[in-house]
This record gives C-alpha cells, sequence and structure tokens, in this order.
C-alpha cells in the first residue's frame, strides 16, 4: 500500500487536530483506531474548512487518494449495469477524495480539500492522485459518455409517448351478470 510520502504535504492549516473517538473502528478494515496504532487521520471540508474524524483508518484513506481515480475510469469502461453507468457518467470523473459513508460532508460543504495523518502530524492534499481537471477533465466526461451508447431508454420513451399521443383509455365497467 502506498505510504504517506507519495502524497501531496500541504503547509500546515494552523487548526488543532483531535484524537481518535473512544472505541473507534475502519469501516474498511474493521481495525481498532487508535492513537498507539498511529492509524487516525480527519479529513477538512470545504469550503466550511472544518475537521472531521475520519471513519476510515489512515492506511485506508491513502489508498483511497490513490486508487479512487483510476478505479472510477476502469469501473465505467466495464460496467455491466446501465444504470450504474448512468449514476457514474452523471457525476462525472472525480477530483477529490469522497466517501458518502466514512467521509461524510456537511450539507453546505462541497468536497474534501486536505486530510491530517496522526501518525506523522502532516496535513496531506485530499486531490486524488492522476485526477483531470479543467477541460482536460471535460474531454475525459465526453469520452467516458461514449460508454453510455445511444440512449434506448430515451428513444423507447418517445416512441411510446408518439404511439398513445390523442389517444384516450377506455374504461371499463365491470358490472356482474
Amino acid at each position: 500500500m502506498e505510504g504517506s510520502e507519495e502524497l501531496v504535504a500541504l503547509p500546515p492549516s494552523g487548526d488543532a487536530h483531535g484524537k481518535p473517538p473512544p472505541d473507534h473502528e475502519c469501516m474498511c478494515t474493521m481495525e481498532d483506531i487508535t492513537e498507539e496504532d498511529g492509524n487516525y487521520c480527519e479529513y477538512q471540508s470545504a469550503p466550511s474548512m472544518r475537521w472531521h474524524p475520519s471513519k476510515y483508518c489512515a492506511a485506508v484513506v491513502r489508498r483511497l487518494i490513490h486508487k479512487q481515480f483510476p478505479e472510477y475510469v476502469a469501473g465505467v469502461q466495464k460496467a455491466d449495469c446501465h444504470a450504474d453507468l448512468k449514476r457514474r457518467i452523471a457525476k462525472g470523473p472525480p477530483v477529490w477524495l469522497e466517501d458518502k459513508h466514512a467521509l461524510p460532508i456537511p450539507e453546505d460543504d462541497t468536497h474534501i480539500c486536505r486530510v491530517w495523518m496522526a501518525a506523522d502530524g502532516v496535513e496531506y492534499s485530499a486531490k486524488l492522485v492522476g485526477c483531470k481537471e479543467g477541460e482536460e477533465r471535460e474531454a475525459l466526461w465526453e469520452e467516458l459518455k461514449n460508454f453510455l451508447g445511444p440512449e434506448e431508454e430515451a428513444a423507447e420513451d418517445s416512441a411510446i409517448d408518439d404511439a398513445t399521443r390523442g389517444m384516450k383509455l377506455a374504461t371499463f365497467d365491470a358490472k356482474p351478470e
């Protein structure tokens, strides 16, 4: 697994960081998250710039920063469920670390911008390794949209609407004889 030396260190925010809550457990590995194990981390959400305890251990957060972007692209390319593919494409290629269950952000925030690793006391960028931004991201997004193929559902709905336009449904009174 990638080490923190491969993450992009940022200048300290000057914010105070906490300690793991009692009985804190990683939602991925199920291991205890403790000060002694040095596997506690926090994440900062923007634009509020508030820090939150991660429900993942530091190793999982590091892995996500390295793997979330390439796994997104591979997931689009290998999707075998049209609904899943549509959800992935609608959201677009990710730029920042995210996980709505283990790294939830407040409603008014838009993304996670930093992570802090208790083991070394350093704040790192939460930007995903290999992610695309700006025009590069838009170009990739357009390319990935090709995996959707023709909009069968839209065409089918349109055909049904055309066939039933102006028709009234008959009502039946079911009276026993």
